[in-house]
């Protein structure tokens, strides 16, 4: 017996062997017969034949269709590399198994999109359901197709959130992006064949997607529910990443994937070579806390559009390494500069010169540019406070500018509210360095207008910071500072979910 079942014939209803099928269908149904090892239990008595095998299968087919949700069409042909993770395979029927309810693998990854605009498609198309039934069946059964292709599965789950799960990073990936293609060519086709049977005229309009993907580690919990579904930590990992995408990204397509989906995908890459993957690369956006738990993760450039953040890579990875070796006196205020400045040179190289708008865009880049270089200088004159203050201004002009780099914007906010801690601290050491050493800073006369202006605290905050300038220890003073906000100093990115 080699296992396997080559062709399945459908039975006449009117043949005496085909009794058992049917008495096995109705188990089935009933829910008496769920697993494959309850089928063979029960036939376990009946001598092994070419008949047995085929009412083996038919029944286990139905069972899949009946109990195995999320992964009901899964078979060892269809989808060989998933059908070996997830399911306890029989050994001597080869095409049947039970599911792994509950597991830990390394190699399944979990993808989980929401498509942009769907409500509001739906709202809007409410007194044209055909557009939205079209929309939807795209939704079931183009995804499904184009997954299939993969060699991964899909799943609609709730609204317009698609859950997708493979065995290998780059199935999934390659999913996604196929998936973001189709829906951002208005569905018209996918490789050059249309999938849904379109109404004739009918446009639907692009759809942007955001995507999280997670999965690739050794102890990863899955949890596959009595109904077929799925749940854990992936599940969870992988919305996160899509609610920090879309929140960065609202109007545009984000991939975010975790450390150990990118090192598992490096991996694979240098197995077997892909053309397809050529078109994309990554971009480290460092550590992002999820409710307590932090993971590395990484953007994914893959739009002609967002080549020039390639450029920031180098920058925001000497901001990462300064923020983990805590170079808070000088080096992570320098680099930020750097970042500020990059993100600014890249809007403004990509915005277009021959338009009004793009040449009001460009004032303001150049102004912006002058602003991060006086604010470098003030920085390296010691005059820390100012420089930090002026900081804090070209971070709001930075925020007004939408198509600036959201993710540099979110980390530079970061290195700001951490600066103004540090500030708080320096400034309070200053001045209680003035009131020490007044009679050094002023002679008589200046002593006693400061004195005076100290009453009238509206003058006095003037004088005040001059004052603090004339100290000749700033430096040590602001190292001292520094020192001592260590232990609130923190950079991370949060989720929000």
């Amino acid at each position: 017996m080699n296992g396997e079942v080559e062709h399945i014939h459908i039975f006449d209803i009117n043949t005496s062997e085909n009794k058992l099928l049917l008495q096995l269908y109705e188990k089935v149904i009933a829910g008496e017969l769920k697993t494959f090892e309850s089928l063979k239990e029960y036939v376990s008595k009946i001598p092994d034949s070419a008949v047995l095998r085929k009412y083996l299968f038919r029944s286990f087919e139905l069972q899949r269709k009946l109990y195995w949700g999320f992964f009901k069409d899964i078979t060892p042909k269809t989808h060989p590399w998933l059908w070996r993770e997830i399911v306890m395979a029989d050994k001597t029927f080869r095409f049947g198994g039970d599911l792994k309810r509950a597991m830990s693998i390394p190699d399944i990854y979990l993808g989980l999109l929401d498509i942009h605009g769907y409500t509001k498609y739906c709202h809007d198309k409410k007194r044209n359901m055909s557009m939205v039934v079209l929309l939807d069946r795209m939704i079931y059964e183009d995804v499904n197709a184009i997954c299939s292709e993969a060699g991964v599965i899909s799943k609609r789950a709730q609204g317009d959130e698609i859950l997708i799960l493979g065995a290998s990073a780059p199935d999934v990936l390659k999913s996604v992006l196929n998936i973001i293609d189709y829906f951002n060519t208005q569905g018209r086709s996918f490789r050059n064949t249309v999938l849904s049977k379109k109404l004739p005229g009918t446009v639907l309009p692009k759809f942007q997607i955001s995507a999280g993907i997670a999965g690739g580690q050794k102890f990863t919990p899955l949890v596959i529910t009595g109904d077929g579904d799925i749940s854990g930590d992936i599940v969870n990992t992988a919305a996160r990443l899509q609610a920090k995408a879309n929140r960065i990204s609202p109007e545009r397509n984000r991939i975010m994937i975790t450390n150990h989906v990118y090192q598992k995908f490096l991996a694979s890459m240098k197995e077997e070579k892909d053309d397809f993957f050529s078109r994309i690369d990554f971009f480290n956006i460092g550590t992002v806390e999820f409710k307590g738990i932090s993971l590395v993760v990484y953007d994914i450039i893959f739009l002609p559009e967002e080549v020039l953040r390639l450029k920031l890579r180098e920058l925001m990875d000497e901001l990462y390494l300064c923020i983990e070796k805590k170079l808070w006196k000088t080096r992570i205020f320098e680099a930020a500069l750097d970042v500020a400045s990059g993100a600014v040179k890249n809007l403004e190289s990509k915005e277009c010169r021959d338009t009004a708008s793009g040449r009001a865009l460009l004032i303001k880049c150049n102004n912006l540019l002058e602003q991060i270089d006086k604010t470098r200088k003030i920085f390296n004159s010691l005059y820390y406070e100012t420089a930090i203050d002026d900081f804090s201004q070209i971070i709001d002009e930075m925020l007004e500018l939408k198509q600036i780099d959201r993710i540099a914007l979110e980390y530079l906010q970061l290195v700001q509210y951490n600066y103004k801690l540090i500030s708080e601290s320096y400034i309070k050491v200053l001045d209680e360095q003035v009131e020490i050493r007044i009679n050094e800073l002023y002679g008589p006369k200046e002593k006693s207008s400061y004195l005076l202006l100290k009453k009238q605290q509206s003058m006095y905050a003037h004088i005040q910071s001059a004052t603090r300038l004339k100290l000749t220890n700033r430096k040590n003073i602001w190292h001292r500072s520094t020192d001592n906000a260590l232990d609130n100093l923190n950079i991370k990115l949060q989720s929000f979910k």
